[in-house]
């Protein structure tokens, strides 16, 4: 008996094997302690610095950070929160394994569970998760830093897993597992992602429900329903804590709606007024052609920021090099040429979402074997998805989801949503070959072969049309050479064009070298299983053989986007952010204040040592986008020229949203080269008396009286505000207010005067969490100068405190520890009753 149980297990241990041993050799430089070169990380580290050093100091991560934008919540930074089951799990499932190595181990563990619950052969399983988990996007995010969006994908496949065993009326350890792997996705904190699988899930469940009710089969509907719903419940609500906080901070975000404002400078001509505009929710859309690109990487260039073509072949570097040194620095060498653009009009991006030739063959193949149950869905939700991936190059369609979908207009990307096809391309190439295996009449597999051959050669013809249609030139090309052209120097003309007869070279070169690369490895896999459907090879060898072309065929492309130069030591890693002789000089100052950078480069690593201006977040405050917008970037150019004209001159520059926010130290580029600052004497400190409040009717007012009002002794309030503000201020030159403490979540002050006054403090106005209390007593919190706070406050000495207390994290504290327990409870249940129902088989089985 024992004998049979390790003859059993023995396939999953050595897939187990495969997936650790393949994943620590493809990122070995992790074990020597080196670390990743990731922007998005390095990014993060700055941002989250202050509440690390919080921690330190009180033993949890504050609500509120400091340190970037002049103050915002943590929620979507980083915070401690009592969904502590997920994380468990989560370490469980990773092995408590070094980033890189987890991220593809989990996924090839995740996918692997799915083939299991699919009931493929184990070896076909090893070739699908090695395709799940090496899709060339996954190492092409690991290496910009999206960690959340990597761990959120890699759970993908272990929830519809857990979905399906619900549905095939394994009902209890089903809504277990789906509770489980629920909670732990969501907890990965990446709701776009989430967002793709649950569409996804959708449409199969979908299609299941259309089966159940032909089949009349309603009990079963009624409780495969039921199940799911109670586990996604738990899975949802035990992560309420998360959900909650970032459900009631994104209505305050740009994610949350509209500017108040009527006119901004962001340029955007359809705004929502619930969510992204939809320039900004758009941009990075795929063009028609460009999802091919899963099948055949280099079809539009690869990437913006890679060498895909050797210097020595290069046509595009063969002309630079015979111009001069000037006119090569302003060409630009990018070999991306498709469809994705930021909101700038910028072409951009990091690497190809290549699947792999073989899997993309095998999936093809898929649709002529695999039976209806998995056909349809995954047909349709290819479809969809890749349509919805089109964004604003199909636009009639996507703008009406974009309008009428839940939360659909919260996330921008649409590029992204292709990780639903790196999901289900996978899963049918390996049902599909295991198809071929179940099937006892290997006659009957031929004719399915050859419409699946003849359907791929269709693609393939397609993809040759479209070699010799394309013009291989971006819109940023071609304006370029119009540039050029208008110029009228026919020698600088000439040297241009033959630069962009090169690229054009260059890019065709890509796509036509890929093309015979595809076919090259799809004719492996043909071979492979024209053999076995001969009766030349057994089942697991053709599953191992093509295990090993489908990894080769990624790890080829991958190694190009993630390798061992993308490595580096720690402290090499960490260097961006030691002190210069500047920041030492600056850092000497110990009071409270905020630091604006305008050297450029990654913000938020003005964040580590620095409460900053700016920085970088994708949920940022919407009044404080604005605010940017409108005045602040206006300011900061203002500072710069000026600096760098007549720096004697640079105190008389109007700066009056800078000095309100208390920017008291500016740090620039002097030479291009060497760090230094400037010290702004006109800020205005933390807080202080005004004389006079200007009311003014609606933000777009509110907006351009900051330019024209001395904000040292005026507040502008707009007048949905008055009813907070009891008596006006009276005039007292003895009165005073000063900072005490800025503890994060808790902000102390003092004040004395013989007068009423009216206090302007140098805070982020956020009405979802924030409360005012002067002597104890709340008082109302009044929003001044579009982004800050003011207090009414009577005369005499009192002692203020504001203290953020978001009702969203409280609310949700309170479900997530209730709904952790009912986890744990659900879980021990999905055990118990599994084994109660084996216990009852074996018998009959006997």
């Amino acid at each position: 008996m024992k004998q049979g149980l390790f003859r059993k297990l023995l396939p999953h241990l050595i897939a187990f094997a495969v997936f650790l041993i393949i994943a620590l050799i493809y990122c070995k430089p992790a074990l020597d302690g080196q670390v990743l070169q990731q922007h998005d990380i390095t990014g993060w580290k700055g941002s989250i610095h202050q509440s690390e050093l919080f921690k330190e100091k009180h033993g949890k991560m504050p609500l509120w950070t400091n340190s970037l934008f002049s103050g915002m919540p943590a929620f979507q930074i980083g915070y401690d929160s009592n969904n502590i089951i997920p994380g468990y799990a989560h370490t469980l499932f990773t092995l408590g394994l070094p980033a890189p190595v987890q991220f593809f181990f989990l996924a090839c563990i995740c996918f692997y569970f799915l083939s299991i619950v699919l009931k493929v052969n184990p070896y076909v399983g090893i070739m699908g998760a090695l395709g799940f988990a090496y899709a060339t996007y996954n190492p092409v995010i690991i290496s910009v830093g999206h960690a959340t969006k990597m761990w959120t994908m890699a759970y993908m496949p272990a929830l519809l897993g857990s979905l399906i065993l619900i549905y095939e009326k394994k009902y209890w350890l089903g809504a277990a597992l789906t509770a489980l792997f629920s909670s732990v996705m969501i907890a990965m904190n990446h709701p776009q992602i989430a967002y793709y699988f649950f569409i996804a899930a959708g449409i199969m469940t979908l299609f299941y429900v259309v089966d159940w009710v032909k089949a009349k089969d309603w009990k079963h509907l009624g409780m495969a329903l039921g199940f799911t719903a109670v586990a996604g419940l738990v899975g949802l609500l035990t992560n309420a804590v998360n959900i909650l906080s970032t459900y009631e901070y994104q209505k305050e975000t740009i994610r949350g709606g509209s500017s108040a404002l009527t006119d901004t400078t962001s340029g955007n001509k359809e705004k929502s007024a619930t969510g992204l505009d939809r320039d900004y929710a758009f941009a990075y859309s795929l063009e028609i052609a460009e999802p091919l690109v899963m099948m055949v990487p280099r079809i539009y260039g690869g990437s913006s920021d890679k060498e895909e073509v050797s210097q020595d072949e290069s046509k595009a570097v063969e002309a630079l090099r015979s111009m001069p040194q000037q006119l090569q620095q302003q060409l630009p060498l990018l070999y991306y040429w498709g469809g994705i653009k930021d909101i700038r009009g910028f072409t951009y991006t990091s690497g190809p979402p290549y699947v792999g030739a073989i899997i993309c063959f095998l999936a093809i193949l898929a649709f002529f074997v695999i039976h209806r149950r998995h056909k349809w869905w995954t047909l349709t939700a290819l479809g969809l998805t890749i349509m919805m991936s089109w964004g604003s190059y199909f636009s009639g369609f996507n703008y009406i989801l974009f309008d009428l979908f839940p939360l659909y207009n919260k996330f921008r990307a649409p590029s992204m949503i292709l990780v639903v096809a790196q999901l289900i391309l996978p899963m049918l190439a390996m049902l599909g070959v295991n198809a071929y295996i179940q099937t006892a009449d290997k006659k009957q597999l031929l004719p399915k072969f050859k419409r699946g051959l003849m359907a791929t050669g269709a693609l393939f013809i397609i993809l040759f049309l479209l070699y010799f249609s394309f013009s291989y030139m971006t819109s940023s090309d071609t304006d370029v050479l119009k540039q050029v052209r208008n110029a009228n120097q026919p020698q600088l003309l000439q040297a241009v064009q033959s630069f962009f007869d090169g690229l054009v070279a260059d890019r065709k070169g890509l796509f036509m070298g890929d093309i015979w690369r595809s076919l090259g490895l799809i004719l492996l896999a043909t071979v492979t299983l024209f053999l076995y459907i001969k009766n030349k090879l057994g089942a697991n060898v053709m599953g191992i053989l093509l295990a090993v072309f489908v990894f080769l065929d990624l790890i080829t492309v991958d190694t190009k986007y993630l390798n061992k130069d993308s490595f580096q030591d720690e402290t090499d890693n960490m260097s961006v952010f030691n002190k210069s002789p500047v920041d030492e000089a600056i850092l000497v100052d110990t009071s409270f204040y905020r630091v604006v950078n305008l050297g450029g480069g990654d913000e938020n690593v003005t964040s580590y040592h620095y409460n900053a201006i700016g920085g970088y977040h994708p949920a940022k405050l919407r009044i404080y986008q604005d605010l940017l917008a409108n005045r602040l970037a206006q300011e900061q150019n203002a500072v710069i020229q000026t600096l760098q004209a007549k720096p004697d001159s640079v105190a008389n520059v109007n700066t009056p949203a800078l000095n309100m926010l208390n920017a008291k130290y500016f740090l620039y580029k002097e030479r291009d080269v060497t760090r230094a600052q400037w010290r702004n004497t006109n800020a205005m400190g933390n807080c202080w008396f005004v004389s006079n409040i200007k009311y003014v009717k609606n933000a777009d007012e509110e907006m351009a009286a900051l330019a024209t009002t001395d904000l040292k002794t005026t507040a502008i309030v707009q007048e949905s505000f008055k009813s907070s503000i009891p008596f006006q201020p009276q005039a007292d030159s003895s009165a005073s207010i000063r900072l005490i403490k800025n503890d994060n979540d808790i902000i102390h002050y003092s004040s004395a005067s013989a007068s009423n006054q009216f206090a302007v403090f140098s805070e982020i106005y956020y009405k979802a969490g924030w409360k005012a209390f002067i002597d104890g007593k709340e008082a109302p919190i009044v929003k001044v100068n579009y982004v800050l706070r003011g207090l009414a406050i009577p005369a005499g000495n009192h002692a203020i405190e504001f203290r953020f207390e978001p009702q969203g994290h409280k609310t949700g504290s309170k479900i997530t520890s209730v709904f952790s327990i009912i986890l744990v409870v659900l879980l021990l249940g999905g055990i118990f009753m599994e084994w109660r129902n084996k216990r009852k088989t074996e018998p009959a089985r006997a």
